[in-house]
């Protein structure tokens, strides 16, 4: 037991934290916000920002409860969290919303979903097959086929005036004959597929590593980022004035099939990102504060146009980063470690 909160353990990775807010630190958010949100305050006799407290106050009262208690209770649960050092996978949920009562200290109870506990398995058992990337010859041809199809040409039938003629439209060098065409053709085909090939062998090394460490994301987990996904979507299709209901059903699915497969779509995510920040502590990836501020000049180089720069300084935004360098630096660690080769860099 803690000066401030109290902690119940539900399941092996469900946490139940009360946590009391003290009235005293509560009344002095609320009463700092509330000068806050006094200032924009426009009532006919007053001027703007001079409006007195106790005139605005009791319409707004709760509004402002609100907003402290979002600014505040957060504080809060970060230092109970941190202090039983904790590793949530997912955002802590509230039970209910708690009361807030003048005069009175605030009790609230949230839930933490913590990472699962589990060792990285004997990683030399992720035994992946390099696949050859082969061209077949009716591959060529249609591909040859579907040139003629979307060039106009003089010369109508595929032969070596033709190839000399369509290389030039689609910017192919030396080719002096139709063989040469062919060549070219079968190069770049190849080259296309042994990226494709590349991709799909280091993502079934991920996985079978996955499997091999018997990675089990607990359930409130799954089930919160599928929600995010839901609304994600919900929000995209308002934006662009499409109906999602007729949407959904010219996909041929069903609102309950869609849950489903971001359930599966989460349940994935979840692992990888567990997997990796595992591989990422024992093998000790770390990043610096200088690679950090190095990565956020880079990015601020390559903003676009408009960009809001102030984003930049925002420590959330700094931190979701960090983790995604980090995650990125042990997923090519750990496939270097398995197959010998490195991340292709698209």
């Amino acid at each position: 037991m803690s000066e401030f909160y109290q902690r119940k353990d539900i399941s092996k990775d469900t946490i139940e934290f009360t946590i009391t807010i003290p009235k005293d630190s509560f009344e002095t958010s609320y009463k700092a916000m509330m000068k806050d949100r006094v200032k924009d305050v426009d009532i006919k006799g007053f001027r703007k920002g001079k409006v007195p407290t106790n005139l605005v106050e009791p319409q707004i009262n709760q509004s402002v409860k609100l907003e402290t208690l979002e600014k505040i209770a957060p504080l809060f649960i970060s230092t109970a969290i941190q202090k039983e050092q904790l590793d949530p996978i997912a955002p802590p949920e509230y039970k209910e919303l708690p009361k807030l009562e003048d005069g009175k200290d605030i009790e609230l109870t949230i839930t933490v979903t913590v990472m699962p506990e589990f060792k990285l398995a004997n990683l030399k058992k992720v035994k992946v097959e390099r696949e050859e990337a082969k061209i077949s010859k009716e591959e060529i041809e249609q591909a040859l086929d579907d040139i003629k199809k979307n060039y106009e040409t003089k010369e109508k039938e595929i032969n070596d005036a033709w190839a000399v003629e369509v290389a030039k439209k689609i910017e192919l060098k030396d080719v002096k004959d139709i063989k040469d065409l062919r060549k070219q053709i079968e190069n770049a085909m190849k080259a296309q597929k042994e990226h494709m090939l590349l991709h799909e062998r280091q993502e079934k090394a991920l996985d079978e590593a996955i499997k091999l460490c018997k990675i089990e994301v607990p359930e409130p987990a799954i089930k919160y980022e599928a929600r995010e996904r839901e609304r994600t979507f919900r929000y995209d299709m308002q934006q662009r004035g499409i109906n999602i209901e007729e949407f959904i059903k010219s996909q041929n699915l069903t609102i309950e099939k869609m849950r489903e497969l971001w359930e599966r779509d989460a349940n994935e995510a979840l692992q990888t990102d567990t997997f990796l920040r595992m591989y990422m502590k024992e093998n000790n990836i770390t990043m610096s504060d200088e690679e950090l501020v190095k990565r956020i000049d880079d990015l601020k180089k390559n903003a676009p146009k408009g960009t809001d720069m102030s984003v930049y300084d925002d420590e959330n935004w700094r931190a979701y980063v960090r983790n995604v360098d980090l995650k990125q630096r042990a997923f090519e660690a750990f496939i270097r470690e398995v197959l010998g080769e490195e991340v292709h860099k698209d």
